[in-house]
């Protein structure tokens, strides 16, 4: 007991000493694992939206009006509706009318006034919005139907989703890539720091391995130094995500009604990761300082 509570007050007495490079260390460190944090925040923020939008996917049959082809006749619709209900891929189907197309279209840029009064009932085609019990089967829907009679075009909403995820996709490994750097120059300090202070104690070590002090025991107030460092970044990471990403979701989710966003209980997930990322980092750095520079 005695050992581990010197080896506690030398780690203590460490960063007090170097008060300026443990702060350092430690706002680098909180600056490395918030960003880590944050990218995998966004990663179940993507695969929550990802489940949702999946589970949502529809395809639109849009219907001829004379517009661009012949208008689709009530039999032909009809004939169309009933054959998509009979298909085993699909698992409902809607009409929508022109007029419904209108008001749902006016419903959604109602911020927009210039855009709504551009648009008349006429402009707007009917459409079939089918549902598929899986959104992988698009391609059944588009080789059966697309040569139906008053048939005009047949969307899937998965290419404006894939899309769309490609761009989260790729703003998430960008904010993990940083991340990554930013761990990596934490490390650099933190071994850095610890190079620094087991130079300046370098005739305490010497003397403790005249008494017969193991490698180990001489190493260990400076690498339990670099995982305090390592440890207290960490936490003041994690309390900055846990003030600030359920207020920020939250707005969001005011905003964005369709869209489901993650809470307390991911940034509260995420927190063993950061925690062991800071504290795996700060070890291996301290670590491999002791080995390298300091030979003791």
């Amino acid at each position: 007991m005695a050992r581990w509570r010197y080896v506690l007050s030398e780690a203590l007495g460490g960063l007090r000493r170097n008060l300026l490079m443990s702060f350092a260390v430690i706002l680098s460190v909180t600056v490395s694992l918030t960003l880590l944090g944050a990218g995998l925040l966004l990663s179940e923020q993507v695969d929550l939206a990802t489940d949702d939008w999946t589970g949502r996917v529809e395809v639109s049959i849009f219907l001829c009006d004379d517009r661009t082809c012949p208008a689709i006749t009530t039999e032909q619709r009809q004939r169309l509706q009933q054959d998509l209900e009979a298909q085993p891929v699909v698992a409902e189907v809607f009409y929508e009318s022109k007029r419904e197309a209108y008001d749902r279209f006016t419903r959604l840029f109602a911020d927009q006034p210039t855009l709504v009064e551009a648009i008349d009932v006429a402009t707007l085609p009917a459409s079939f919005r089918v549902k598929l019990e899986n959104p992988a089967l698009f391609g059944v829907i588009r080789e059966q139907f697309a040569a139906y009679p008053g048939v005009e075009e047949i969307v899937d909403q998965r290419d404006v989703l894939n899309q769309f995820l490609r761009f989260t996709t790729l703003v998430r490994n960008g904010a993990l890539a940083v991340a990554l750097i930013q761990l990596l120059a934490a490390g650099v300090l933190i071994a850095n720091t610890i190079r620094v202070a087991a130079f300046a104690r370098r005739e305490q070590t010497a003397i403790m391995k005249l008494v017969g002090a193991s490698n180990w025991y001489v190493r260990l107030p400076f690498v339990l130094e670099g995982i305090i460092a390592g440890a207290l970044g960490a936490a003041v990471s994690w309390g900055i995500l846990y003030a600030a990403v359920p207020r920020v979701t939250a707005d969001l989710a005011r905003e964005v009604e369709l869209l489901p966003f993650i809470g307390v209980e991911q940034v509260l997930a995420v927190g063993p990761i950061m925690l062991a990322a800071g504290v795996g980092i700060a070890a291996l750095s301290s670590f491999a300082a002791l080995r390298r520079f300091i030979h003791v």
